[in-house]
């Protein structure tokens, strides 16, 4: 398992799977989040790309990809978070594994604690939204 950067036109969400084959190096994601008990071949395919449009560090990652590649015939990925660039692309933290197998160890007993920590950390950062909100309304209230 690789923790990669990718960058991205798309926007993924919390779990969405990625798929890169060896053979011509395209690029294919699923609409859906990673599920213990679904087979790949269950997953819907979109397309987006050929594997070098993902690099963000053109110096790190291309070695990284081909280094995977090399061992497997297809490499999977599950998107863990996002952020936004300044010129409106996204990247993505993904963790990277080389068969089918380990992707299903990682959804059965990883995932779903990482899920639940996702849910809490967008709540503390919604908490830290409304406060603001909040306090920035009530000083406005008392300048007027």
């Amino acid at each position: 398992m690789k923790k990669v950067i990718v960058s991205t036109k798309e926007n993924l969400d919390y779990g969405t799977l990625i798929w890169i084959y060896a053979n011509n190096r395209k690029v294919y994601r699923s609409s859906k989040s990673i599920d213990a008990d679904t087979p790949f071949h269950r997953y819907d395919s979109h397309y987006m790309g050929m594997v070098e449009e993902l690099y963000r560090d053109q110096e790190k990652h291309p070695l990284l990809f081909q280094r995977m590649i090399e061992k497997s015939d297809r490499i999977f990925g599950v998107c863990l978070n996002k952020r936004r660039n300044e010129d409106g692309s996204k990247d993505m933290k993904v963790l990277f594994f080389l068969d089918w197998d380990s992707v299903q160890d990682f959804a059965e007993d990883t995932f779903p604690r990482l899920i639940k920590e996702e849910v809490k950390r967008r709540k503390a950062a919604k908490q830290k939204w409304l406060e603001r909100g909040k306090l920035f309304s009530e000083k406005k209230k008392m300048s007027q």
